[in-house]
């Protein structure tokens, strides 16, 4: 059975039931380990900061060096896979993605952890669109459906599930043996990938270099504002300068596009209803969701006081409210179509968010049981919408630019999650500011700017300053719950208006799988 090569109009490989399952578990196992890349290095931030010495700044970059070279590099990674081959560029992103990752596991020093973190995002970016284009393309049409279900979920559960692990292995052994798992995984992945993955390569396509390099400015200026904005301030000379290359970056791609003869990615397919509402629908999903995986176990460790592995096992509230909502959403999908599932999981997010961010009003002894049931509805919503807004984006493109619909799907994920990160934080942190200013009356400027900074710090030095240092932890943990309540119906709020504006967007009437025909906008 050749594999190697499909082009429009060839007769694709059939590959048998055993074989899409095991397809199935390798490019999942694949995802996972490409999401679970920053989750599962946030719980191990502090031993990372007392090992290497790093400050607050290169702890933040730790995290999100791998998230600017992943968003910047989707759309080329996409655009390389559907023409020089998805199975080629699969490998190249496992023995990158890998290699960098036991590399830096050995870290002499910061500054070469991010370097190598970086590197980490541009084999992420290389695995990640291939591993769903692959799969739509191998499994049958009628039980596509369940393959992209079946990845939704993994994308979803991927950041507990490296939290949890990332957790274990802390109990036991250095922080490097994350890295070291993580990166082996993925080089042992390599071999199953050669005989399973198809390389379904279109020679024919454009790769289109003018219109990558725009798309890497346009997604590297938004992405790297976007980071730097809650650290050095929105209105910071930088901060500006990299948004503005961003926004730049991104009309020059989206004129280059009209202009193209055979342009890599048709801006004007947006004017489909489908395409746009999936768009919408998985960016706000993921505005919320890695805000939420990014701050929520901040809470657990600072306000509860949990461990790192026990913050990560109270999170498993989640998968299972996903794994709910993703078999809910496929009954709705077959009976109304995207748009009620989509609408629905939106709006049940932002309710999860609204009752956790009450929950967390509770100060220092919240309501565990409001906060576990916030929790399970937005596991719940997000669910039920991933499957439907991930389909709709697939559906939206043409099948011999599935990798590049892939892409489209993640860049969304990508830079929603980073402006989700970025904004929810941004509150979170006036929102403390405001709330522990009393306290911070009368003490030392320099203890003021340090408890200032965040709760972290302000534990930190609570235990140096005699008597008044109890009081001072005690108002740190109380400003960082109330600090997190206000990012939480910030959160609400936004989910909120996104469902509406899905509800008026979505096709109303076509099951998901077969949205080809939506009606443009």
């Amino acid at each position: 059975m050749d594999m190697s090569t499909a082009s429009p109009g060839a007769t694709k490989a059939t590959l048998t039931p055993s074989q899409l399952r095991a397809l199935l578990v390798v490019l999942c196992a694949a995802l996972a380990l490409v999401v679970a890349g920053n989750s599962a290095l946030a719980i191990a931030l502090p031993d990372i900061a007392d090992d290497l010495g790093a400050d607050q700044s290169q702890l933040t970059w730790i995290i999100d060096a791998y998230a600017l070279t992943f968003a910047a590099l989707l759309l080329t990674a996409g655009l390389a896979a559907d023409r020089v081959g998805r199975r080629t560029v699969l490998v190249i992103g496992l023995i990158i993605f890998g290699g960098a990752s036991v590399a830096s596991a050995f870290s002499p020093d910061p500054e070469w952890f991010v370097a190598l973190r970086a590197l980490s995002g541009v084999g992420a970016a290389a695995v990640f669109p291939v591993t769903l284009s692959a799969l739509v393309d191998a499994y049958p049409e009628e039980r596509r459906g369940f393959a992209i279900g079946v990845w939704s979920g993994v994308s979803s559960a991927g950041a507990v599930a490296g939290s949890i692990i990332s957790g274990a292995l802390l109990e036991a052994f250095w922080w490097g043996s994350v890295q070291l798992l993580f990166g082996g995984v993925a080089l042992v992945l390599i071999l199953p990938v050669l005989f399973l993955v198809a390389q379904n390569r279109n020679p024919a396509l454009s790769l289109d270099a003018v219109g990558a390099l725009w798309s890497v400015v346009a997604l590297g200026g938004l992405v790297y504002g976007v980071v730097e904005g809650p650290q050095r301030g929105w209105t910071d000379a930088v901060t500006l300068v990299a948004l503005a290359v961003g926004v730049a970056g991104f009309i020059a791609f989206v004129v280059h596009q009209l202009r193209a003869t055979v342009p890599s990615l048709d801006v004007r397919l947006f004017t489909n209803r489908g395409l746009a509402a999936g768009s919408i629908i998985v960016t706000i999903q993921f505005f919320a969701s890695l805000g939420f995986f990014v701050l929520s176990p901040q809470y657990l460790q600072i306000v509860l006081e949990y461990t790192p592995l026990g913050a990560a096992l109270a999170l498993l509230v989640v998968p299972v409210g996903v794994g709910a909502g993703i078999g809910a959403s496929a009954a709705l999908s077959k009976r109304l179509g995207a748009r009620v599932p989509g609408s629905l999981g939106l709006l049940l997010m932002g309710i999860g968010f609204a009752v956790f961010g009450r929950g967390l009003l509770g100060g220092l002894e919240p309501s565990l049981w409001v906060l576990a049931g916030g929790v399970l509805v937005f596991g719940i919503g997000f669910g039920m919408g991933i499957t439907p807004g991930t389909q709709l984006i697939i559906d939206g493109l043409p099948a011999e630019r599935r990798s590049v619909a892939s892409a489209v799907n993640d860049i969304t994920r990508e830079v929603g999650g980073v402006l989700g990160i970025a904004v929810l934080s941004s509150i979170l942190v006036a929102s403390y500011r405001d709330d522990i200013a009393p306290a911070l009356d009368g003490l030392p400027p320099e203890i003021q700017d340090a408890a200032d900074s965040g709760a972290g710090a302000a534990l930190g030095i609570a235990g140096a300053i005699g008597p008044q240092g109890e009081a001072l932890a005690v108002a740190a943990r109380e400003a960082f719950a109330v600090g997190l309540s206000a990012s939480m119906f910030a959160g609400a709020v936004v989910l909120a208006v996104a469902a509406v504006i899905v509800v008026v967007m979505a096709p109303g009437s076509t099951a998901v799988g077969a949205f080809e025909d939506a009606s443009p906008v």
